[in-house]
């Protein structure tokens, strides 16, 4: 496989990464992150706290590192210890503790795990042990600043000239449960802020939005490179059924499209938006109040489509994508056996034009091959600009630092038709509505309604042929009602479908006026 890529590409692999430092001939930093990245101790016992050291050039980690591991929690020292590890991704386990009566917090902190056999006073972070600390850390919501220095690197006997520091940052949300009656049945939700307070949250039913009001400190701009929240619903939330996609406003002014994302796979029973401010989008925000209303809602006009991928180890990927002008982009999940995520897995993917030319991304570290997932899940684009037959192919490579027995394929084929890109599709979750319907859970109005405000948002096209009689029926035929359902249950194309969405305007039941 080549290591060609033209295309665009992202990679979310969360945390912080701290400017590079020069060390020999390399540019090396630290990455510090979280896992799972939205941990809060209201709903978590423990969170793992990643630090991976490596040279920024050639993504590669640094091994045999001993590390000097400082967390503050504002001001104040919270933990203090040595480890060393010998790939380069130093893993430990924190266990919140909020219980302190001394003054100096960093004294009630524990500590546990082997010691290092080389590197005295260390604790030896592997596959086979990790380390752990107990304490008054990430105990509570807030900015937390972890100071990493570099004693000793490539040899645990040999000491650095002097410690190479790197300092980052992790938030930890504030957290807010709150309930949410719909057709009154209770539902309970989740709110998290991070470098926001959260002051209220509800559900607006006229239209169907998540409504958020927080407090942000305006007097930390200068060092916020994003505000981030998440807003978490059970997956049996009736408004949000079938929904593919979000879009986000902030003081009523709608976000960029790729700062807002939707995960349906991370958590068990809920589904989770992630909601990004980033700097271009604060510019516009008024900053003369420190209240800011946040509004989350379906996205009407989404064409996603998913498509579920099997592989020979029993794994399988979820690959969603969406065609919009010339490009397909994407978002892939990897999932085991049971349907959870599966983290640290190594993939690589190739597309196939029309004419041939094929382009291959498999990660850019030359020690080790594949696109690497902490999270699972990845998101990006190609080039749709040719029409005819594009094949992507998705391979499997590893999990962690292991290798599979063998490379994975899978084959994904489309079309691509700048003609056909152009005409409208009708959105997967409107079939929901459709089913309802058949089924009699929503009434004729409430169906009509639903139809009519599509087709004046243009996300249901009419062909303008149509022209409504001036004394049309105002009962809608049972056949419409049968269509409905077989078209919910995919026994009827979008066309056939269509024609009884026709059928009710030329006679006057769906008015478009």
């Amino acid at each position: 496989m080549s290591m060609s890529i033209p295309f665009a590409f992202a990679q979310h692999h969360g945390g912080q990464q701290a400017p590079p430092i020069s060390f020999g001939d390399e540019q090396v930093t630290v990455n510090t992150s979280l896992f799972p990245s939205d941990f809060s101790p209201e709903e978590n016992s423990s969170v793992d706290l990643r630090i991976r050291f490596y040279d920024s050039y050639s993504n590669t980690n640094i091994e045999s590192t001993t590390y000097r591991v400082q967390i503050f929690s504002g001001e104040e020292l919270v933990a203090n210890q040595m480890f060393f590890d010998k790939d380069g991704l130093l893993e430990v386990k924190i266990q919140p503790k909020s219980i302190c009566d001394n003054k100096e917090l960093w004294k009630c902190t524990k500590y546990r795990g082997e010691s290092d056999p080389i590197v005295p006073n260390a604790l030896t972070s592997s596959s086979s042990s990790k380390p752990v600390i107990i304490g008054p850390v990430f105990d509570k919501s807030g900015e937390y600043t972890v100071k990493t220095s570099i004693i000793g690197a490539k040899n645990p006997k040999t000491q650095t000239t002097e410690d190479i520091v790197f300092e980052t940052s992790i938030l930890v949300p504030s957290y807010k449960r709150f309930p949410v009656d719909f057709d009154g049945n209770p539902y309970s939700m989740v709110a998290k802020g991070f470098n926001m307070s959260l002051l209220g949250i509800y559900f607006d039913e006229p239209t169907n939005s998540l409504v958020s009001e927080v407090h942000i400190d305006w007097s930390h701009y200068d060092h916020m490179d994003t505000m981030k929240s998440h807003f978490e619903f059970p997956k049996d939330f009736p408004p949000f059924e079938g929904v593919s996609e979000f879009v986000g406003k902030i003081n009523n002014q709608k976000i960029s499209s790729q700062n807002i994302s939707y995960d349906e796979y991370s958590k068990k029973d809920y589904n989770t938006i992630h909601f990004i401010v980033d700097k271009n989008d604060m510019k516009r925000i008024d900053k003369t109040s420190n209240t800011i209303n946040i509004q989350i809602s379906p996205d009407l006009s989404s064409t996603i489509t998913k498509k579920e991928i099997d592989f020979e180890n029993g794994y399988k990927a979820i690959f969603s994508h969406e065609s919009k002008d010339d490009r397909l982009y994407f978002k892939i999940v990897f999932l085991d056996k049971d349907g959870l995520i599966v983290p640290n897995i190594r993939y690589g993917y190739g597309i196939t034009d029309p004419s041939g030319r094929e382009d291959v991304n498999v990660g850019n570290n030359p020690n080790r091959l594949g696109i690497e997932l902490p999270n699972g899940m990845d998101t990006g684009y190609f080039d749709l600009s040719k029409n005819g037959h594009y094949k992507i192919q998705i391979v499997l490579i590893g999990k962690d630092d292991k290798n599979f027995d063998k490379l994975l394929f899978k084959d994904i084929l489309l079309e691509s038709d700048s003609t056909h890109a152009k005409r409208s599709v009708l959105p997967s979750w409107i079939k929901n509505n459709a089913i309802w319907w058949s089924e009699n859970t929503i009434d004729d109005k409430s169906f009509i309604q639903g139809i009519q405000f599509l087709i004046k948002e243009d996300i249901i096209k009419i062909s303008k042929s149509i022209t409504p009689t001036e004394q049309g029926s105002s009962k809608i035929p049972n056949w419409i009602k049968t269509n409905a359902q077989w078209w919910g249950q995919e026994r009827i194309s979008d066309s056939d479908f269509l024609k009884g969405i026709e059928f009710l305007v030329s006679q006057n039941i769906i008015d478009v006026t």
